[in-house]
């Protein structure tokens, strides 16, 4: 017995390092359209992944992090280094582009993703390529007849409130969950669907959202 186990801890360490990653950290400035520094523009930053199948259709999803920035007076905004698992599915993990949504009222959202190729490898899916760049909001499309912005920052900000309910994703991101609501307010938000299911997200140890996002609903920005 203790042979065997001699035989399998230095594979289960192997293993261990191997499922583990590193997003390095990011800085990025934010500018309008006149070149402007524009400060309180929040950054929700999200590196995602899905499972593998034979047919390439129907595997599950992951997020592997979310984290969420907001730009200072000189437009500047910074991310910590982001650990996170690397294979969720073992073997059958196709990693996805990081991508990065910012979001101020005023505003036009704006989303970025790595471009490097469309199904990156792991190493690739580990480095923001737009990493020190400078970008600039434009000022909100006002002629939105079918209101597909909306739809698309839902889509987008619905990862804010995680795959697990145990996670507690939504801590991570409060500022992108309520600023989103109140730019696009309609019962369908990310963080009012959250609201809805305050019991759920409560019994799996996350603690109330609603109690949670007291705070930032109540501060005018």
């Amino acid at each position: 017995m203790s042979f065997a186990f001699a035989l399998l801890a230095p594979c289960a360490i192997i293993a261990s390092a191997a499922m583990a990653a590193t997003m390095p950290p990011v800085k990025m400035k934010v500018v309008d359209d006149e070149g402007k520094p524009v400060a309180g523009v929040v950054a929700f930053f999200t590196e995602t992944a899905h499972q593998g199948t034979l047919t390439g259709h129907g595997g599950k999803s992951a997020l592997l992090f979310a984290a969420e920035a907001v730009s200072d007076e000189g437009g500047e905004l910074s991310f910590p280094r982001q650990e996170f698992t690397s294979h969720p599915f073992f073997l059958n993990t196709i990693h996805e582009n990081p991508s990065m949504l910012f979001l101020k009222p005023g505003y036009a959202p704006l989303t970025l993703r790595n471009e490097l190729r469309i199904m990156p490898t792991l190493a690739e899916a580990s480095v923001w390529e737009k990493n020190g760049r400078t970008v600039t909001m434009k000022p909100a499309n006002k002629d939105d007849p079918y209101n597909m912005e909306s739809w698309h920052i839902k889509q987008q900000t619905s990862l804010g409130v995680g795959t697990d309910p145990a996670a507690c994703t939504w801590k991570k991101v409060p500022r992108t969950l309520v600023t989103a609501d109140r730019m696009y307010r309609d019962r369908e938000s990310a963080l009012h669907m959250l609201l809805m299911n305050d019991a759920l997200f409560a019994r799996h140890g996350c603690g109330s959202p609603g109690a949670f996002f007291a705070p930032y609903l109540e501060s005018p920005k």
